[in-house]
This record gives structure tokens, sequence and C-alpha cells, in this order.
């Protein structure tokens, strides 16, 4: 059966909530195992017979966040060329075999074959969340794309907050990577059920007759209809015209599906207007910064809450810990709640406004008065900027260009996310000061609430485009599967 059909539409399917928890266990695996080694800092050291194991974990972090600037753009091309189903268990796979590796590793002691198997689980972490997203989307677009994207977002951190509280009481090295490769193993083996649920929904939808979602269709009305407010009095648009490229635009929906695409059109389309239009780049820094500023911050927090607020406390180290702990924890839970109104009142420009701002008083707020309600507002502002933004890529791109145009966001962000901090101690040598540091992440959160007006006005110019699925009450057309299955021969 043919895999690659990106514009089918499964909304309709009664299994697919089945696919948001067989999926979800890879991501709960792929999170608790991205934290495992900064919960075993003692073992590591004693195994590897390293002095000082978090200055090797904090390198090994560095290598992690520089390497996944690129390779997730590599498993967002897999997933375009060759289909969700193969991606996900590709990417699980990374998960699984990776940390297989890492606990070889350190049961031989041998830091080569650790960094390794770290460098395959991190690819296969930071990506296996693009291709689930790209996979869910044909299932939930026009209903609850953004709460599905919010479980997932809400899974992945409960993942690493379990980590965070159970895997320290656990004290045998062996005892803990066991519990990560079976959790793994279990994610790679629900995935293929997961598969195994798609294709027959697919076959089933294909039987009773098929279902797409029209290439380009609401950008083009949007872009219509404001050229239409923006025209002289009395000048016509021509209909004839448009009627024909809706034909065409229905031709080329199901050609899509079977002729194959040139070299340059499936890996360099980013220079096409039609496909990433100037809202999806603005989406695209405004996230970065957004994000970098949020990350970068909560990844020296607890340390930062330790020396500037909590040193004169009892467990004062226990109490930072458990401070971000919560606000991780308070980031996941809110996720699908925001997503849940987004997908019912839309409005995902003006919640990156909103987000942007939100960064900005936090940021103040750790800064000048309180740490605990600034790093609850930073992990409010991270759960509205990852709502709006991955679901309005899906809205804006198309569905063969997913894996691409979701990759590029993750790469960006763990490229701030490993700069930042040298650009933070550079200017903490030079100002003899750590409070530039704060500063610094709060400028990035100022640039994010500059763009994100650049993305309210590009939206509103075009008519709502990243809302689209409120705008329409349908975005597909049917057609026999007996007439789908007579051009899968052509």
């Amino acid at each position: 059966m043919e895999e690659n059909m990106f514009y089918l539409d499964k909304q309709s399917h009664k299994s697919k909530w089945h696919l948001v928890l067989m999926t979800s266990f890879g991501l709960i695996a792929s999170s608790y195992c991205l934290v495992l080694p900064a919960q075993m800092q003692t073992q590591i050291g004693e195994a590897f017979n390293i002095d000082d194991p978090k200055q090797f974990l904090t390198w090994l972090t560095s290598l992690h966040f520089l390497l996944n600037s690129f390779l997730p753009f590599f498993s967002g091309l897999i997933r375009d060329f060759y289909g969700d189903r193969k991606s996900i268990i590709f990417q699980n796979g990374l998960c699984a075999l990776g940390q297989i590796i890492v606990t070889f590793g350190i049961s031989s002691g041998s830091q080569i074959v650790f960094i390794i198997g770290r460098i395959l689980l991190g690819w296969g972490i930071e990506s296996l969340l693009i291709v689930l997203t790209s996979f869910i989307c044909s299932y939930y677009k026009y209903t609850y794309l953004t709460f599905v994207l919010g479980m997932y977002q809400f899974v992945y951190t409960l993942g690493f907050v379990l980590c965070i509280w159970f895997a320290p009481q656990i004290t045998s090295v062996g005892a803990s990577n066991t519990i990560a490769i079976l959790a793994t193993t279990l994610g790679m083996l629900m995935s293929i059920v997961a598969i195994d649920i798609d294709v027959d929904a697919q076959s089933t939808i294909l039987n009773k007759g098929a279902k797409y979602f029209k290439k380009h269709h609401e950008k083009l009305k949007s872009s219509t209809l404001h050229q239409q407010q923006q025209q002289i009095e009395g000048e016509e648009i021509q209909v004839d015209q448009l009627n024909h490229q809706e034909e065409q635009m229905a031709v080329e929906q199901v050609e899509s599906e079977i002729l194959p695409q040139s070299f340059f059109e499936k890996y360099f389309g980013f220079f096409n207007k039609n496909q990433y239009p100037s809202i999806y780049w603005y989406l695209l820094w405004f996230y970065s910064f957004a994000s970098t500023s949020v990350l970068v911050l909560v990844d020296y927090a607890q340390e930062f809450l330790y020396d500037k607020w909590l040193i004169a406390i009892d467990n004062g180290e226990t109490l930072a810990w458990k401070l971000v702990t919560l606000m991780w924890l308070f980031s996941g839970v809110i996720t699908p709640l925001l997503g849940f109104v987004i997908d019912k009142y839309g409005q995902r420009s003006s919640l990156t406004i909103f987000s942007g701002l939100m960064a900005i008083w936090a940021h103040i707020l750790v800064l000048l008065q309180s740490p605990f309600e600034g790093l609850l507002l930073l992990g409010l502002s991270f759960a509205l900027s990852y709502t709006t933004v991955w679901s309005g890529v899906l809205y804006l791109t198309q569905p063969n260009t997913h894996g691409r145009s979701l990759s590029l966001f993750v790469c960006l962000q763990n490229f701030g996310i490993t700069i930042t901090p040298f650009i933070c101690k550079l200017l903490e040598q030079l100002t003899s000061s750590t409070v530039v540091t704060e500063i610094f992440l709060l400028v990035l959160a100022i640039l994010a609430m500059f763009i994100s007006l650049m993305v309210y006005s590009e939206d509103k110019k075009f008519v709502n485009l990243i809302d689209r699925g409120l705008e329409v009450v349908s975005e597909v057309f049917t057609e026999p599967a007996s007439k789908l299955r007579s051009k899968e021969h052509i």
C-alpha cells in the first residue's frame, strides 16, 4: 500500500486516540533517558575514573545540542522522503540502540562508546517529536490538533520529571540503565503497534472513499481576500481563472501523492514563498529567541536560585531543585489545557505577543524580585510559544514538507541553546558580574516579543493565516477509492 499519502484526511477514524497513547510511550522513554546521566554523576565518575563528572556531563550536553543543531534536519528529510511510519521506527530505533550502547559503555568503562551512544540517543530524542507531530496531524488537523500536541509535550515533560524524582533513588548503575533500555524498547514496540493501526486506518479510508486536504487552498483564499480589500473600486477578480486554479489544485493534490518530486523541490524548497511564506520565517525566529531565553535560564536555574536566593537557607540546594522540577511539571500540565483553548478560539498570532510579554515579565521577576513566580511564568511562556507555533506551522506548510518545516525549529532552538551559554560566560568575564547573563536572556525575550508583533501583522494581513482551521468548515474534497487506485497505476 502507498505509504506517503501525506494529504489523506484521517480525522474520522475511530482509533485516532489509540495512536496518541501508543506513540506517547516513546516520548516519555526518550525524555527519561535524556536527563538520566545528570542523575548518575557519581556513578559515571566512578565508571570512567573522572575526577569532575559534572564538567564531563556539561561538555557532553554542549556536544548534544551542537550536533542536534543540524541532525534533526536529516530526520525531517527522512520523514518527507520515506514517510511517517519508517521515520517513527527509525527515531525510536535510534533511542533504543543509543541507550543500549550507553549502557555497554558504562559497564565496560569506555568513554568513547558512551559518547557514541549518547550521540545516537540524542539524535533520536531531539527528532522524535518532529515525526510524531507530522504523523498525528492528518488525524487531528481541524479538530484537537493543538490539544494533542500539548499532550505530547506533557508526556515529554513527565518523562524527565519522573527521572529527576526517582532515578537518584536507584543506586545501581546497571538497574538505572536497564530501566532506560526497557523503556525505549517499549516505546519501539508501541510505535510498531501505532503503525499497524495507521495501516488499517488508511486501508479503511481508501475502501470507503478517500478524503484529502486541499493543497494551498486556504492560503490562496486568504491572500485573494486581502487583494480584494486593497483593490481600486470597480476592479473585478477573474472568477473563472480562480475556479480553474482550484480545479488544477485538486488535480495536483492527488498527483502529488503519486508522482515523485524533483531533487530541488524535495530538499531545497525553502526559497519557495508559496511553500514557506514570510510568516513561517517570523515564527521560526520568534520561537528560537523565545525558547532560548527560557531554556537556557532553566538549564542553570537551580544553581542560579541557590547562589542568589537560597544560599542562606538550610537544604537550599534541595529547595532549588524542587522549584525547577515544579516549573517543568507546571509547564507540562498547562500545555494541553492551552492547546484545547487554542483549538476552540484560535488567536495564535495574538498569543505569540502574550508569550513574549510573559517571558519579559518572568525574567524581570527572576532578576529583581521573586524567582519562583518568575520560573512559573517562564514555564507558561514556553508552553504558549510551543502550542501556538508548532500547530501554526502545520497550517502554514504543506503536509509533504512537515518534516523539514518542523526540523528547522528544533535545529535553530538547539543552536541557540549551544551558543548562548558561551556568550553569557564571555559577558560575565568582561563585566565581572553574573547578573549580565539574566540581562542577556531578557534581551532575547524582548527580541522575541518584537518579532511576535511582525507575526501578528503578517497574520492579520492575510486574514488569520495561522488559524485557518477555524476559518474553514471543510478543507477536504472527496474522491472515490476506485479513482484513486486507478491513478496509483499511472
